[in-house]
């Protein structure tokens, strides 16, 4: 297990990942929760990781889990490696080769397992508490600037920051437009051999890591109970570069590591957009991408198409999946929604050596 640095703001992190891991595992098992040391966590912030603890045992212990009888490891073999989930065509052939056995629509805290046992989805309404809420608002508002900044009106094929999918906010209160934040953002996209060549303009500022110190706890420590080995490699993937930034002096790096809150290594701020049918080919199969929404809108649905899934997605939900594996849409049209999306480049964790995780299997007892 990888030790991280105490005076690292990733320490704070692995205490509430440890708080929310030993709640979820006492309300399952059904004894008392043990005395922990938590450190700098505040009052606020420890109720928000109660309540998700809570919503999370629930999602697990429900007798209403969804089981497919989809594998999803032979249904990722049948993707192209950069699927896009854009075409209609290839999306019906794939749909026709694996069709979901059923509809769903689904309300309450569920997760949903594939043939093998593997859990594919983890779907947790009301899992994020006002203040966290707040939190999101907050840090999003001091990034209005860039929001502002990140839409175009390049051709529609990309479709993520192009102006036709977003719309405006009814007063003022969000800024529309999506932005990409990590403090290592020059390892993603290629694999790297030796240095290297370090950008400024990295996306990351120390001030909006800490303005979403809320956020990122309760979105880390969700991961630590949703795929643990994923958790881990993560947290040793943030130690690793930090340790390598340090050795090859590169102060502003390390700087920025230092004050990183999450155990992922990008996080998408998407504002008041419009999500078309599509995939996300970078995403790693057996991982897990957290997405949470926050702000005021009328009841909206989240389509996992290719497995005959939707779900209710109000104010106050976490959604965690593959985005690779599943083919998803949204639509909105009107009012204030902010949507986090956090994930893992594996480019970054393959730079620093962190070894590949399976697929998080259903178990009952060891979580």
């Amino acid at each position: 297990m990888v030790t991280i640095p105490i005076d690292w703001a990733l320490y704070q992190t692995y205490l509430a990942g440890e708080l929310v891991h030993e709640i979820v595992m006492a309300t399952i098992l059904h004894r008392p929760v043990r005395d922990m040391n938590l450190g700098l966590l505040d009052i606020d912030t420890c109720i928000a990781l109660e309540q998700l603890a809570k919503v999370m045992a629930t999602a697990y212990s429900n007798a209403d889990t969804v089981r497919l009888k989809i594998d999803m490891v032979r249904y990722n073999d049948a993707l192209d490696k950069d699927e896009s989930g854009r075409s209609e065509t290839r999306e019906e052939n794939l749909f026709n080769r694996f069709p979901p056995d059923e509809e769903r629509f689904l309300t309450t805290p569920s997760i949903v397992i594939d043939s093998g046992g593997r859990i594919i989805v983890w779907y947790l309404p009301g899992a994020l508490t006002a203040m966290i809420m707040k939190d999101i608002h907050g840090a999003t508002h001091s990034m209005s600037g860039l929001l502002k900044h990140s839409i175009t009106t390049s051709k529609i094929t990309q479709w993520r920051t192009n102006r036709s999918n977003f719309h405006t906010s009814p007063d003022g209160m969000v800024t529309p437009g999506c932005i990409n934040i990590s403090p290592a953002w020059f390892q993603q996209g290629r694999e790297k051999h030796g240095f290297p060549n370090i950008d400024p303009e990295d996306g990351f500022s120390p001030e909006v890591s800490a303005a979403l110190k809320g956020p990122v706890s309760s979105v880390s420590a969700a991961l630590r109970v949703m795929h643990p080995d994923l958790y881990w490699a993560g947290m040793e993937t943030q130690v690793r570069l930090g340790k390598w930034a340090a050795r090859y002096e590169l102060d502003e790096m390390h700087y920025h590591l230092q004050r990183w809150t999450s155990v992922f290594n990008v996080v998408s701020i998407i504002c008041n957009r419009r999500s078309p049918p599509h995939r996300d080919p970078k995403c790693r199969p057996a991982a897990f991408d957290i997405m949470t929404t926050a702000g005021r809108y009328h009841p909206v649905v989240m389509d996992f198409m290719n497995l005959g899934i939707k779900f209710l997605y109000n104010s106050g939900s976490m959604l965690a999946s593959s985005c690779r594996l599943v083919r998803h849409y949204m639509n909105v049209e009107e009012g204030n929604r902010i949507v986090t999306a956090w994930y893992m480049r594996d480019s970054i964790h393959n730079f620093v050596g962190t070894p590949s995780t399976e697929y998080a299997k259903y178990d009952r007892v060891n979580m």
